[in-house]
């Protein structure tokens, strides 16, 4: 690639950027309350004019370069006030951004770029005596003009044009360089491989842990034994022997001792080294996984100039609101979302949005809208789709759904809105008349359910206010990472997607109730379908096992629909790598991939989506029943030790709700105290404490014999690596900065320890 190849290919990205960038910014200025503009708006506006000029200038764009120069000047006189900015003049600067996309993308198409006379000459007619012509022809302005605006606008006077103002200090830009995707994805799997290796250190541990008990019993035993052999030799008398047996047994007992001692400190090194480990290889798959994020704008960028090409040959007037292009998610994820978001915006220019005509007769303004955004809610990409057309015709639905024998007219009177609307989303189903470049095969939106639900998302539909129609769908950020609800059933584990679940509850077996021969159960005065997790997945034995006949609950939710699925019992929530494994043909889309725990198995994820439409498919549930478990084992007793009431409050709550038992202290001399009374299994210690602190504590418990083996933790916000490398000299097993402190990371180490 020569030297201007690579310029151009650096045009194409910084010119787009510029463009968008005085695109939003008009459009805050558009929507000041008090219809003023902001000067700070208009220097940005002004730099990115003469950016876009120089950028234009250096790849020998002369076209763009005019417009470019025209629109510097215009801003100009913007900012010093000799021209007053109006929607009217907005439309002008969108008219002409753009005009030099459609350039732009026909000279990188290889095809001959659109004649620039005519903007050119609206944007010096304006400059000469503020005059603006409106659009006429069948064009999709970014901006409607009120005719009535016309005339005040152009009877503006026309100052003398001032010179052009240096471009101001730009904030410097992060650096940055270029890497291939596929290194990316390599980096990914790497970083899944290491954390797995982590994970394998847990079993190392515990091997050192059985032995570390194991030298400590042969230790006794031998004791045991020494004690017998010298009381027989006394009994026979033989000081010789006896005296050979002491020394035998000082040298036998000290090397125990010395044994002991070792296993024990490499067991607590490894401790911390695995510990340790573990947290460089999340922190090395976050850094990945953050350098996998892209903006929206780097695959959405051209969709403006999409629509607006189609809805020219359509012969309809719109305008393109985009928004959001600057949110970032997972570059796999965006290009997965390109083919949903092209057939739900052609979608509403063929259903939702009316020719000029028919919107004039219904009172609405001649320019229709098609928005397409992006924010992020609850960790998810959410994507949005609007228009101001006709909006979802139920009646038309309706006879559709009759007219190719889905149900009788009867039962079609019946359907509730949401059920037609999912009657949308079904092969082949189109409420169009006729086959066109637009519709009518009804597949599109089809085809958006399905991808978007293999990606474990989900598609809602709703009314637009005063009219029109909105597609919301809700997606990962990463196709990779997830925060995951873990569940057991028939002794297997399994996750769920959180976006999916809606409520969980505890219900006594009573009160399960039968209708029609399947299980509902009433919550918070609401009748909910009730399901067996092992009967949907098919694992032979599908009795839920209950505890003290309570049965947990996942209420998952898919649009206003809800299903409750019987598990054996909740576990804990995480964030984790899914990955696809291939899972049996008989389980269906119900199974999204898989997850690696701990101990190197792997829990399959499920599609909590997929299981509600399943049900709603199907509706063959049988009736749910109950097994008592077993008794179970000990639960842990966790010493929480802080000063602070918050802090102890927050984390008792957090320990308790994954079922430890929890003991509270408010310094180290009361957790002492406590330990020397019960029975103890870990102690999560504050270190900024009075009386006694937290390494006074970890020295005191270290130092006594009956406690030494009881595991410390120490939670400070002390994040200097001294005072971590104290710690941990000191004997502590992990060692966590409440700067970083989440439930995620507390419970894992909890985990590794115990």
């Amino acid at each position: 690639m020569d030297i201007r190849e690579r310029l151009l290919a650096a045009f194409q990205v910084e010119y787009q950027e510029h463009l968008e960038v005085i695109r939003k910014l008009l459009a805050e200025m558009l929507a000041r309350a008090d219809g003023g503009c902001g000067i700070g708006q208009l220097d940005e506006i002004f730099r990115r004019a003469h950016s876009l000029k120089g950028a234009a200038r250096a790849v020998d764009l002369g076209p763009v370069e005019q417009l470019a120069h025209r629109l510097e000047t215009l801003f100009a006189r913007l900012r010093s006030g000799h021209t007053k900015f109006d929607p009217l003049v907005a439309s002008l600067v969108m008219r002409s951004l753009d005009m030099v996309e459609d350039w732009v993308g026909a000279f990188a198409g290889g095809q001959n770029p659109p004649d620039i006379a005519p903007a050119l000459a609206k944007l010096e007619a304006f400059l000469e005596n503020g005059a603006v012509e409106a659009p006429s022809a069948p064009v999709a302005p970014a901006i409607t003009v009120p005719a009535e605006l016309e005339a005040a606008i152009a009877a503006a006077a026309s100052p003398s044009e001032p010179p052009p103002e240096p471009p101001r200090a730009a904030i410097a830009a992060e650096e940055s360089v270029r890497v291939r995707a596929i290194h990316l994805d390599r980096l990914l799997r790497t970083s899944d491989e290491l954390l797995t290796e982590t994970m394998n250190q847990r079993t190392v541990t515990e091997g050192l842990m059985v032995l570390d008990r194991q030298l400590g019993e042969s230790e006794g035993v031998w004791r045991r034994y020494r004690k017998l052999a010298t009381a027989l030799a006394h009994g026979h008398g033989d000081d010789d022997r006896v005296t050979a047996l002491d020394r035998m047994g000082e040298e036998l007992e000290q090397r125990f001792r010395q044994m002991a001692r070792r296993a024990r400190d490499s067991r607590r090194r490894q401790q911390r080294n695995g510990w340790a480990l573990r947290q460089l290889g999340v922190d090395f798959q976050q850094e990945v996984r953050d350098a996998r994020m892209v903006p929206a704008e780097s695959v959405f960028a051209g969709f403006r100039k999409m629509v607006r090409d189609i809805a020219r040959d359509a012969g309809k007037l719109v305008e393109v609101q985009v928004g959001g292009l600057d949110v970032e998610a997972d570059r796999m994820v965006l290009q997965g979302l390109k083919d949903p978001v092209m057939h739900l915006l052609r979608n509403s220019l063929a259903h939702g949005v009316e020719g000029p005509a028919e919107r004039e007769i219904s009172g609405k303004p001649v320019d229709a809208m098609i928005g397409l955004r992006f924010d992020v809610s609850d960790g998810r990409l959410a994507v949005w789709v609007e228009d101001d057309g006709r909006g979802l015709n139920f009646a038309r639905i309706r006879a559709k759904a009759v007219s190719q024998g889905m149900f009788t007219e009867a039962e079609a009177a019946d359907l509730d809105q949401q059920s037609l609307i999912d009657l949308i989303f079904d092969p082949g189903f189109s409420t169009s008349g006729d086959v066109n470049d637009l519709s009518g095969r009804g597949m599109g939106l089809s085809v958006v359910r399905e991808t978007v639900t293999m990606m474990n998302g989900t598609v809602d539909v709703r009314p637009r206010t005063p009219y029109g129609t909105a597609f919301r769908m809700s997606v990962p950020l990463s196709v990779s990472t997830q925060r995951l609800f873990l569940v057991g059933c028939q002794g297997h584990v399994y996750a769920i997607p959180t976006e999916g679940v809606d409520r969980l509850h505890r219900i006594v077996s009573e009160a399960v109730g039968t209708v029609e021969g399947k299980s509902v159960v009433c919550l918070e005065n609401r009748q909910i379908p009730l399901l067996s997790l092992a009967h949907l997945l098919g694992l032979g034995e599908t009795a839920v096992k209950v505890s003290r006949n309570v049965v947990p609950l996942l209420v998952l939710k898919h649009g206003e629909r809800r299903v409750a699925v019987a598990v054996d019992e909740f576990m804990s929530i995480r964030d984790a790598l899914v990955k696809d494994i291939g899972v049996p043909a008989a389980m269906g889309t119900m199974v999204a991939g898989g997850m690696l725990l701990e101990d190197g198995s792997v829990a399959l994820v499920l599609n909590p989506f997929e299981i509600v439409e399943t049900f709603r498919k199907s509706g063959s549930i049988r009736v749910l029943t109950t097994v008592e478990k077993p008794g179970e084992k000990r639960v842990p007793v966790i010493l929480v030790v802080d000063d602070s009431l918050t802090t102890r409050t927050l984390e008792k709550s957090i320990l308790e709700a994954h079922g430890y038992v929890v003991r509270l202290a408010v310094d180290g001399l009361e957790a002492l105290t406590r330990l020397r009374a019960e029975q103890v299994d870990l102690v999560i210690s504050d270190i900024q404490m009075p009386r006694l602190d937290g390494f006074g504590l970890l020295q005191a418990i270290k130092a006594d014999q009956a406690l030494k083996s009881v595991p410390v933790i120490l939670v400070s916000s002390l994040e200097a690596r001294e005072d971590r490398e104290r710690g941990l000299a000191l004997g502590a097993d992990a060692y966590v900065v409440k700067r970083k402190f989440d439930q995620k990371e507390l419970l894992e180490t909890i985990g590794q320890i115990l």
